[in-house]
């Protein structure tokens, strides 16, 4: 295979690999985003625990402990669904590490070959002009 044929091969294998990384970022953005929405809602549930449990009189008494229980019950279930994405998260976390590595493997990989395709192409056109040079010198 020639030298313009593997680096065009390389440079497809390269865009293929670029856009397997986007998916996996996207991937991963996206479970990371449900994740901080999530905390955030948990967050504030628990902010509205200590804003909104103090009663003014006895009437509110009767349905603190109950306000209590829904907001506890509501942080245990968004903790929950915390808990099941952050091992999705994880996995698309390294799986796009991995993308990026195989990118960077067959971008390193095309630039090596374009690097050696240059300097055979200068000692070529080296030797062609000694060549010259040489046969200049013997007239």
């Amino acid at each position: 295979m020639s030298g313009d044929r593997r680096l065009r091969a390389l440079r497809v294998i390269e865009r293929v690999k670029e856009q397997d990384t986007e998916r996996s970022a996207r991937a991963a953005a996206e479970l990371r985003s449900r994740i901080e929405a999530l905390e955030a809602t948990r967050a504030e549930l628990l902010h509205r625990i200590t804003r909104e449990s103090r009663i003014e009189g006895l009437e509110g008494a009767a349905y603190l402990g109950q306000f209590i229980r829904a907001i506890r019950a509501e942080v245990e279930r968004v903790q929950h669904q915390i808990d099941e994405l952050t091992p999705a998260r994880q996995k698309a976390e390294d799986a796009l590490r991995d993308a990026l590595a195989e990118q960077k493997t067959y971008e390193i990989l095309r630039l090596r070959r374009l690097a050696d395709n240059r300097r055979d192409a200068a000692r070529r056109d080296t030797a062609r002009q000694d060549e010259i040079a040489r046969l200049r010198w013997q007239r």
